[in-house]
């Protein structure tokens, strides 16, 4: 595991974080978990996006 620290931004986690926004198809977000001054998880979440009308279910 890399040592991302926060204040000392590296290339390393420049990338990271670039490549993780890459991940992301159309919709969706990237979260960065930040810990005693340290990233300790970058999380990628893509959306689906749906047109349901449940209503006449």
């Amino acid at each position: 595991m890399v040592d991302y620290s926060t204040k000392k931004v590296t290339r390393d986690l420049v990338e990271e974080i670039k490549q993780a926004l890459k991940n992301v198809r159309g919709f969706g977000s990237v979260e960065i978990y930040v810990q005693d001054f340290k990233v300790t998880q970058i999380t990628e979440r893509n959306i689906k996006k749906t047109n349901h009308n449940i209503k006449d279910i």
